[in-house]
């Protein structure tokens, strides 16, 4: 009897240790996000699992002991899992990352002349800021910030497209192209008012050529425009209006051509008034390919030939003081 109830002591002794033991084991807890690194605006999963917890808490929060959720998180963020048994407690910690967007992109774009006769043209000008790629309808893809010059034979509206890590934008310009009337012409070549002061301009001011696909002056050319720049700086002729006209051979598009009849028109302007010239005097148009004739390549004065027509011409408007 003494000895069964002794065994019967030890059992309940051995229970009580094992209950005690279990009830004392240390809780476990583990935690994974689904990604340790996003860009600003995406989503992370966080999930986690515990074992002899009493209670889960994920960043102070109370959870279940398993579970997920989904976080958008603005800046890097910490996730925590605290589970907890008694005084006793076991964490796990996980890091995400994250990296801000990028700023959104934006362009604007404009025509210095939102209305032409066909035949002229204007100047697109555009800028954009947060972009790596730009690209204009008509055009192409352009730098992120520039100008162009078109001459578009009819009224065109010109979309552009800004791209960056950020996104896209866009913004258009319309230019509106009408038919030249024949009541008043608009580029008059001669004044013939005053003939006698446009002989003596086309003998002082005379025409200058350009190299094959350039805008840049040549050294006789720029000879010949110190000569023109010394004469219409004499107090005669300090009145005299003029225009000069930039021109192409025909091979290439109309549109690039156009664009390099005014690079060289433009060029001889700035020549002309860094010697003086006042710029208000000056007015410029690039005629393009329109007025090419050439065949082949040749000397300037070879008329037709491509060199003769890669040239500025400069025509008298008005003004001076005929000589007594």
């Amino acid at each position: 009897m003494t000895r069964t109830l002794s065994r019967s002591i030890a059992i309940i002794f051995a229970v009580a240790i094992l209950i005690g033991a279990v009830g004392c084991a240390k809780p476990k807890v583990q935690l994974q996000v689904s990604r340790d690194r996003i860009q600003q605006g995406e989503e992370v999963r966080v999930n986690w699992n515990s074992k002899d917890a009493k209670q889960v808490t994920l960043n102070g929060k109370t959870v279940d002991k398993t579970g997920v959720q989904v976080f958008t998180p603005d800046n890097t963020t910490t996730y925590t899992a605290v589970a907890t048994r008694g005084k006793k407690e076991a964490r796990d910690s996980k890091v995400v990352a994250v990296t801000p967007r990028p700023a959104s992109p934006n362009i604007r774009i404009s025509a210095d002349q939102d209305a032409i006769v066909r035949g002229q043209s204007t100047t697109l000008r555009w800028s954009s800021n947060n972009a790596d790629r730009v690209t204009i309808s008509e055009l192409g893809t352009v730098s992120t910030s520039g100008s162009r010059v078109v001459s578009p034979s009819q009224s065109t509206t010109y979309n552009a497209t800004a791209t960056g890590p950020g996104g896209t934008d866009s913004a258009s310009a319309r230019v509106t192209v009408t038919e030249e009337t024949t009541a008043e012409p608009t580029r008059p070549r001669t004044n013939p008012a005053n003939p006698t002061i446009a002989a003596l301009f086309n003998q002082w001011v005379q025409a200058v050529y350009f190299d094959y696909d350039k805008s840049d002056l040549l050294p006789q050319s720029q000879e010949k425009l110190r000569r023109a720049a010394q004469w219409l700086t004499e107090a005669p002729n300090r009145s005299i209006v003029f225009r000069i006209e930039g021109n192409c051979d025909p091979r290439g598009t109309e549109e690039y051509n156009i664009g390099l009849g005014e690079r060289r028109a433009q060029a001889a302007k700035e020549f002309l008034g860094s010697l003086g010239v006042e710029a208000s005097r000056i007015q410029t148009v690039s005629y393009g390919k329109e007025r090419a004739s050439g065949t082949s390549e040749g000397s300037p004065e070879a008329r037709p030939s491509w060199s003769h027509d890669r040239r500025d011409d400069f025509i008298y408007v008005s003004g001076g003081t005929a000589p007594r």
